[in-house]
């Protein structure tokens, strides 16, 4: 009986030291997760606080690995580039480029094991040109999140998604701004609404940002008429599509091919009506100039 019981006993003292090993291996592993992810987080949060922010770039070596992953997830155009600590510090740089020095705040960070996910939000000033859009100087915000993995402290790679859209209507709508502050006061308006239509004055090759006609080509010019024309619509919430009368100005009807093949380039396939006029001159000495009318309904 005895012999029995200091049996038990020893299985019991061998389960206990079992459990108690595994109770210790279990919590060894959840501390060292604990502080891969502590170090995930920090390692992340200093990047961006440092680096990304536009503090100093040029320590981008110290948080990423020398060839990291870039998964860029847009929409329109997936794709996934390698990036180096230097090519990285002269991405920031354009941005400070773009946007002088602006404010960065971090509003989310998770961290969970070698990955962290950050969304932020970047606040400057639009002091050169993005995306084809001339600078204004006026405020422009992008939100963008991304998911950071990270192997022996250091970044290897990332999938960053931006709120292009959301930019994009931002600058769209500081060119406008720029163009109604930068207009010299004339005695008629950009455009006039009657009923459903709206009559839309005639527009020349002005680049509203410096206030000087783009004379460098004829294509040129007549490209930024149509942009200029495509503002006064945006500004009456109507897209070119909305377009059903269209006249044309030109100088000289040896541009005749050289205006169609630009004027084409802002319609689906579907055209307005037209009408082309030969004239002496235009305002500003421009080669060309349009006029349209629009229809809200159509």
């Amino acid at each position: 009986m005895n012999y029995i019981l200091s049996i038990t006993m020893f299985c019991l003292v061998i389960v206990s030291a079992t459990a108690k090993a595994q109770d210790f291996k279990t919590s060894t592993t959840q501390t060292l997760t604990m502080d891969i992810t502590q170090q995930s987080e920090n390692t992340v949060r200093n990047f961006l606080q440092i680096v990304r922010a536009g503090k100093a770039p040029e320590r981008a070596p110290e948080f990423m690995a020398a060839n990291v992953l870039a998964n860029q997830l847009n929409a329109e155009n997936p794709e996934t580039i390698t990036r180096t600590p230097e090519n990285y510090a002269a991405h920031i740089q354009d941005f400070i480029n773009a946007y002088g020095n602006f404010d960065f705040e971090i509003t989310e960070l998770i961290a969970n094991n070698d990955k962290v996910y950050a969304r932020w939000k970047q606040t400057g000033k639009q002091v050169g040109d993005v995306d084809g859009f001339k600078a204004t100087g006026l405020p422009l915000t992008e939100i963008s999140s991304c998911i950071y993995r990270l192997e022996h402290g250091k970044i290897v790679e990332y999938w960053i998604q931006t709120d292009r859209k959301g930019t994009e209507l931002q600058l769209q709508a500081n060119q406008i701004a720029k163009a109604d502050s930068a207009k010299t006061v004339l005695p008629f308006a950009d455009a006039v609404y009657s009923g459903d239509v709206v009559y839309i004055s005639g527009q020349v090759g002005v680049d509203h940002t410096t206030g000087k006609l783009v004379d460098s080509n004829f294509e040129a010019e007549a490209q930024q008429v149509m942009e200029n024309l495509g503002m006064v619509l945006r500004k009456c919430r109507l897209h070119y599509r909305n377009l059903i009368n269209v006249t044309i100005y030109l100088t000289s009807m040896d541009n005749y091919a050289a205006a169609n093949k630009v004027y084409s380039k802002f319609f689906d396939h579907i055209f307005p009506a037209r009408v082309c006029i030969a004239v002496k001159e235009l305002p500003r000495q421009a080669h060309i100039e349009i006029a349209a009318i629009a229809g809200t309904r159509n």
